[in-house]
């Protein structure tokens, strides 16, 4: 069957970036500012005005209010450093590979609901864990400790049995494993996950200090208030400052083996399903919350000129997209996603979304999509449709055609896929979601 193509847009869409003047450093919006909500837009200044960014802040197509900033901000700094900037779950990403010679027309029906059977069986989901740690864990625990030493308190935190037996899950939200096929009906397995609880506890162990040390040194969060969901922010030149950077080096190394983990236990399942084995040649393997330290050339917006020097690039919510690299650009569980090359947009800071970004909360989801409508869209799709997955809807995510449109500057589309067979986690012990899913249930 062939797919759909990317539909095209009004012609009279201005051409992006949008460049918006603060009172600190512009902001570059790729999509149209009536597309984002006034939350996120005020988180943008916010960071615009802190004082953490240089030159300016690039806001990705999917841009959306998150925890302290907002989902899909990218900016460089030479200062300072902000845990929430880079957001709670460190290193998050997505990973994907191509099967070799296996194709959609080869999957039939019942190889395909076994193939998420044994994906449910073989790798945890939600707050979960492998109920022994994988063969590998403990050994990769210590080649990642070796390349990039914890501080001592990441050590300590890091030698809780949860850390090993973690290594290999999927953990809840918009966490997924998919199956999917390209133009070409080529399969590709996919994966999107972070690292756990190891990142989410360096996180708020870190912004905590970035309060008290803003509050030694008469500095503001960035809202002007201080507040555990604020912008607070670390000295680069700092002790508290250098350890965070040691030790979200260390979060995101442990994101990108988990991912690996995954991957290999999705290979697995299909070697013993199908027969068949990957083309690792070809495995894309990337973060989307992120910081790196990274040659960065600009026009600097006061001066006019062009500077080329060392930044550390903080990305929430947003993939790197250098002149080259390959990307991964996911939608929701039932709109696919794309592979994609970088073009190196330096106005973007060499960035691109991290995916379609959601336009509803997910206590809006509940409310506002009906059971009914969830299920519809996933039809022809292998998957699980519990009620408490309807916050993850594609109705809940922001139109991904459009996403891809707005950065047409950022990125060369390489493969669409779309989805066969989806795998998610459901967070069944978190308060929130009973108190949704109850209230949706007696509609």
């Amino acid at each position: 069957m062939a797919m759909k193509p990317l539909r095209l847009l009004s012609r009279w869409r201005h051409s992006l970036p949008h460049v918006l003047p603060t009172e600190g450093v512009p902001i570059h919006l790729y999509a149209e500012p009536s597309e984002v909500e006034p939350a996120a837009l005020a988180q943008l200044h916010a960071i615009a005005c802190s004082g953490a960014a240089d030159a300016f802040v690039a806001a990705m197509p999917d841009v959306h209010l998150g925890k302290g900033a907002a989902v899909g901000s990218v900016y460089a700094s030479r200062r300072l450093v902000a845990p929430n900037g880079v957001g709670v779950d460190i290193g998050c990403g997505m990973a994907a590979v191509p099967v070799e010679r296996l194709w959609r027309d080869d999957l039939r029906p019942a190889e395909a609901e076994a193939v998420q059977r044994a994906l449910k069986a073989r790798v945890p989901v939600g707050f979960h864990a492998h109920r022994s740690p994988l063969r590998e864990a403990r050994r990769t625990l210590g080649a990642l400790s070796r390349e990039t030493p914890p501080s001592a308190w990441l050590a300590s935190a890091a030698a809780q049995p949860k850390v090993e037996a973690q290594l290999g899950s999927l953990g809840g939200g918009n966490h997924f494993l998919e199956v999917l096929y390209d133009e070409t009906g080529q399969l590709w397995l996919m994966l999107h996950s972070g690292s756990r609880w190891i990142g989410n506890h360096t996180a708020e162990h870190y912004n905590g200090l970035a309060m008290e040390q803003m509050r030694a040194d008469g500095r503001r969060a960035a809202s002007g208030r201080e507040g555990k969901n604020e912008l607070n922010s670390l000295r680069i030149d700092s002790a508290e400052g250098q350890a965070y950077l040691q030790d979200m080096l260390w979060c995101q190394a442990y994101a990108l083996a988990n991912r690996h983990a995954m991957l290999e236990l999705m290979c697995e399942v299909v070697q013993e399903v199908m027969g068949r084995g990957v083309e690792r040649d070809r495995l894309i393997n990337t973060h989307h919350n992120f910081c790196a330290c990274e040659t960065c050339t600009y026009t600097d917006p006061a001066t006019k000129q062009q500077v080329t020097e060392e930044l550390w690039v903080t990305r929430k919510g947003a993939t790197s997209a250098r002149k080259g690299e390959a990307g991964l650009i996911p939608g929701s569980m039932g709109a696919g996603s794309f592979v994609v090359e970088g073009k190196g947009e330096a106005r973007a800071w060499n960035s691109c979304s991290h995916g379609a970004g959601r336009k509803l909360s997910r206590t809006a989801a509940f409310k506002e999509i009906s059971q009914e409508d969830f299920e519809q869209s996933l039809r022809g799709i292998v998957c699980d449709r519990d009620v408490q997955l309807r916050d993850e809807a594609p109705q809940a995510y922001k139109d991904l055609n459009v996403v891809m449109q707005n950065q047409e500057s950022l990125v060369e589309i390489k493969h669409r896929l779309l989805p066969l067979i989806n795998v998610k986690g459901i967070d069944k012990k978190s308060p929130q979601l009973k108190k949704a899913t109850k209230s949706a249930k007696t509609k």
